[in-house]
């Protein structure tokens, strides 16, 4: 099942694509996922565990993705499976995503394919994927927009015009400090995701009689 979804962020692309280089931050902005204290992100392998509660069940997926990234298109894709040895569930997917020019801010498109297999994957029907897709689209462009270094106009034409510059020349373009944020929620409460898409399913049937 794919699923696309789009945010927009009041920073310039540059610096937006800047922040893509740091994994750790990304990771940090999306709630629920975590890089292990005891891993190491070597390259472009990043080991990763997602929370999921749902109700009184637990879900730590453990597992591995790899990042991919193509400057000159400011696009990537990030590709990886986990597991939950409680459950015995299983996820596998891609998420390629791309930043383009909105006005003086970013607009970034997702795209996500994914496979769940074992107990959890009653919960995989599209509407209520969807339903969290959103709310952690929401989530995570809101962290990540509060991580990025405020700019002014002025101040973005000025970087953009530098960067351009250094490329031009052939000299490496240096990746600014972007300010880690406080990481998100532990877990992600799928069955509040349930509830508010039951209630939505149940009003459509209403509208529908």
């Amino acid at each position: 099942m794919e699923i696309e979804q789009r945010f927009t962020l009041s920073t310039a692309p540059d610096a937006v694509w800047q922040a893509f280089q740091d994994v750790r931050l990304l990771v940090n902005c999306l709630p629920g996922a975590s890089i292990p204290d005891d891993a190491a992100v070597e390259g472009n392998k990043v080991p990763l565990l997602f929370q999921v509660k749902l109700g009184p069940i637990a879900a730590r997926f453990k597992g591995q993705g790899e990042l991919e990234q193509d400057a000159a298109a400011r696009s990537g894709a990030f590709s990886g499976s986990a597991v939950d040895g409680k459950t015995q569930s299983r996820v596998k997917g891609v998420a390629r995503f791309a930043l383009q020019p909105d006005g003086t801010g970013t607009e970034v498109v997702v795209a996500v394919d994914y496979t769940v297999t074992g107990a959890l994957a009653q919960f995989s029907r599209e509407g209520i994927v969807r339903a969290l897709a959103e709310q952690l689209t929401r989530e995570f462009a809101a962290n990540l927009q509060a991580a990025l270094p405020a700019e002014t106009p002025m101040a973005a034409e000025v970087a953009a015009r530098t960067a351009s510059a250094e490329a031009a020349l052939g000299a490496p373009t240096a990746v600014a400090a972007v300010a880690a944020p406080a990481p998100a929620s532990a877990s992600i409460d799928l069955w509040s995701v349930f509830k508010a898409w039951l209630r939505q399913w149940w009003r459509g049937r209403k509208n529908a009689a």
